[in-house]
């Protein structure tokens, strides 16, 4: 009796183990996994660099932008990368014709153009881009670094504006100004009376002084350049907001119940 058990008991123990390198066999062979993870419903952008790069006699040019692919709205995303190339072609173009028209020559110096990007957001529909160029041309007093921003709504095939953050018809401008002023002050480490009237021209609340912007999951982040606030010494100088500190104004928002989603 006893010797049939062992040999039960080894005859199982074989079965298992056959069992156990066949199925191994099987899932190395096999190119699928066992679980397939399941779609995410929503395809993220990508972007790509695409670099400008040009070296002169009189010039030098560096400029990097990015280009959209992979979303599930081509026509957008068509759009949207033309609009950048021809934006960027185009302070190319101003750069050499600017040679020609004044001719300057200085030696050691060149003309140039400086440009990078840096990502903020990129979602499945909406993507946030800013931009960092520095510009010199031989003869100006000084060089020219300043912010420009691209936000773009792939699902609306359109530049989002800063009414789309808030609720139609609310009064935005008169706070999001205050914001600005009190944070620049505090920035700048105190300003006299002649800088802070400069400053309070240059954020008075239109909806011009408050067009380039960023935004993010959080919050909207405002980009001023150094002649709208006065001296070209003061720089381009950003301002970042809350959404929580505005939701007086916001709660009725579509775009931003879409982005804080995210």
């Amino acid at each position: 009796m006893m010797t049939n058990k062992k040999l039960i008991i080894f005859i199982l123990a074989f079965v298992l183990m056959i069992g156990f390198w066949f199925s191994k066999d099987l899932l190395k062979e096999s190119d699928q996994p066992l679980f397939s993870p399941q779609p995410s419903g929503s395809q993220l952008l990508k972007i790509k660099l695409i670099e400008i790069k040009e070296m002169g006699d009189k010039y030098e040019i560096q400029i990097n932008y990015p280009e959209f692919f992979g979303s599930v709205f081509p026509e957008a995303e068509k759009t949207a990368n033309l609009f950048l190339k021809d934006r960027f072609e185009d302070d190319v173009k101003r750069l050499k014709d600017d040679l020609i028209e004044n001719i300057v020559d200085i030696p050691g110096l060149k003309s140039s153009i400086e440009t990078n990007y840096e990502e903020i957001i990129l979602t499945s529909k909406l993507a946030s881009i800013r931009f960092d160029n520095y510009q010199y041309t031989v003869g100006a007093a000084h060089p020219n670094s300043f912010y420009s921003v691209f936000n773009y709504d792939f699902e609306k095939n359109k530049q989002m504006e800063l009414i789309d953050f808030f609720s139609p018809g609310s009064d935005f401008l008169p706070v999001i100004s205050d914001i600005a002023f009190q944070d620049i002050k505090e920035q700048l480490g105190g300003v006299d009376l002649i800088v802070e009237e400069t400053l309070k021209a240059g954020l008075e609340p239109n909806i011009n002084n408050f067009s380039n912007f960023n935004f993010d999951k959080e919050k909207i982040t405002f980009v001023f350049d150094p002649y709208q606030l006065g001296a070209y010494a003061i720089g381009p100088k950003l301002v970042s907001i809350s959404y929580n500190q505005l939701r007086e104004f916001n709660d009725k928002s579509e775009l931003l119940k879409l982005i804080e989603q995210y």
